[in-house]
């Protein structure tokens, strides 16, 4: 177990997602610190600030003002609650229910419960319906006013009332710790696995190297490695991680405010030997980046999905006398080949767009051509293995629509859009296929994408297969076939 926290700093490349978002300091709150405290701040910002601003230039300046100034969102200052809430967020440690909520066009449902969480002791199940808190009806169409009235202390009750099936229920809740795991590896089969790494905890390398041991004692003859909207976290994670993959060499270059290189070593390291495939998307952020850069420039792993944030600084957390922290820029950092990542991110080696898109994809090109999709309400499974990417489907006058990427990369067909003619174009070798929207028994538009028609897709490709029971939609597809 990694020390959750040094004394004096800790190295993070991580944003903050809205749902644990720290505040940052407002000028209000900022004006009635202690002298000393915005004396220490000033200090640290004109010593270390990856900018170069001096300590004399930000004089007279309160703390809010001197962040604003830096023109920076990730320097920012925590007071000590903050600062324990922000260590908490770093770590996925949460204090509530331990579900997560989702919505649809019938309500709000419990999209997943947490191991060892006060729902899972209480019996709250996945895809319950939440009809009230307390006793109190919920809005079905407000999420945050739920989660609001579902939060509490540790130690205090809440009372769900769940609609499961023709049941409702009265499930009392007590709140507790829990902690969500930042990493899930699962198997495809055929020796292909996959990992999803939410963020860069203290342990996830921990986590990570322990769940590729299971994948390798079952035979991995592929990886797939998701860091798709993975915001980042801490930089000796990343490192950690890169350390199966690459035996030595240079993790990240770095250019601190006086322009200098201090590059971040790998050692003791081993390669896996088999291929690697790693998935980014816009939401993949600093630490992902690193990870993710590395491995495409070492050439171990192909880079599948979209160009990732780009953000390419270094944070460090300084911890001051008043209890709470400083956390400030003090790098931007490069690619080993020395690609700038800074609003710039990393261009994946596939560019393929739609998260079920780009899971498809990857599995293709680790070696499963046996594809069987089936579509739920809430669920998607592939070759019944749930997965976090949805397929949103139509039914338009008794047929079936589905997402035109996600169709595309299970046929293996590069897909683009012909705008002239609001056309889709799919292309097999040198044949094009053009499904115009004009035709809206064959392609619609909707919600800024586009969905085929299953059964008329089925009959341009052989290797299609489409069953419909009105529950669940099963899409099977060989490759190439």
């Amino acid at each position: 177990m990694k020390m959750k926290m040094a004394s004096t700093m800790k190295v993070t490349l991580g944003l903050v997602s809205a749902l644990l978002a720290v505040a940052p300091l407002t000028a209000a709150s900022a004006a009635v610190q202690e002298d000393e405290t915005t004396a220490q701040v000033r200090e640290l910002i004109g010593t270390l600030h990856v900018s170069g601003v001096t300590a004399d230039a930000l004089k007279g300046k309160t703390i809010a003002e001197m962040i604003k100034s830096l023109n920076d969102p990730y320097t920012m200052y925590f007071s000590k609650n903050d600062l324990s809430a922000f260590q908490s967020s770093l770590e996925n440690d949460f204090v509530g229910m331990g579900a997560r909520l989702a919505m649809d066009e019938t309500g709000l449902y419990i999209d997943e419960v947490f191991s060892g969480s006060a729902a899972e002791a209480a019996g709250v199940k996945a895809d319950d319906y939440i009809v009230a808190v307390d006793g109190t009806p919920v809005d079905p169409t407000s999420l945050d006013s739920a989660r609001d009235r579902i939060l509490g202390d540790e130690g205090t009750h809440v009372t769900i009332t769940v609609q499961r099936g023709n049941q409702k229920l009265d499930l009392d809740v007590t709140r507790k710790p829990f902690n969500v795991s930042e990493v899930t590896s699962k198997s495809f089969g055929n020796g292909v696995g996959y990992i999803a790494v939410s963020d860069f905890s203290s342990d996830a390398d921990e986590d990570f190297a322990a769940a590729l041991g299971d994948l390798q004692a079952q035979g991995l003859t592929s990886l797939i490695i998701d860091l798709r909207n993975n915001p980042g976290g801490l930089l000796q994670t990343a490192l950690g991680i890169a350390k199966q993959f690459v035996p030595s060499g240079t993790l990240i270059h770095t250019k601190d405010r006086n322009g200098v290189d201090d590059p971040v070593a790998i050692t003791n390291g081993h390669s896996l030997g088999v291929p690697v495939y790693v998935l980014v998307n816009q939401n993949s952020a600093s630490a992902s980046e690193v990870l993710s850069g590395a491995l495409q420039d070492y050439g171990v792993a192909e880079v599948i999905g979209m160009r990732s944030y780009g953000k390419g600084s270094v944070q460090q957390i300084y911890e001051l006398n008043d209890g709470g922290a400083l956390k400030v820029t003090i790098e931007e950092y490069l690619t080993p080949k020395l690609h700038k990542v800074n609003k710039v991110g990393i261009t994946p080696d596939q560019v393929i767009d739609g998260g079920a898109a780009q899971l498809i994809t990857a599995l293709h090109d680790a070696g499963v051509d046996d594809l069987s999709v089936v579509i739920s309400k809430h669920r998607v499974t592939i070759n019944g293995v749930d997965v976090s990417d949805s397929m949103r489907l139509l039914r338009r006058d008794g047929a079936v629509y589905a997402p035109t990427r996600a169709l595309a990369a299970l046929v293996g067909s590069p897909v683009s859009w012909n705008e002239a003619q609001r056309a889709v174009e799919l292309k097999d070798g040198d044949v094009v296929r053009t499904i115009s929207s004009a035709d809206a028994d064959k392609l619609i538009l909707e919600g800024g994408g586009s969905y085929i028609n299953l059964a008329y897709l089925a009959g341009l490709y052989p290797q299609l297969h489409v069953s419909d029971n009105a529950d669940q939609v099963t899409i099977q597809a060989v490759k190439g076939k």
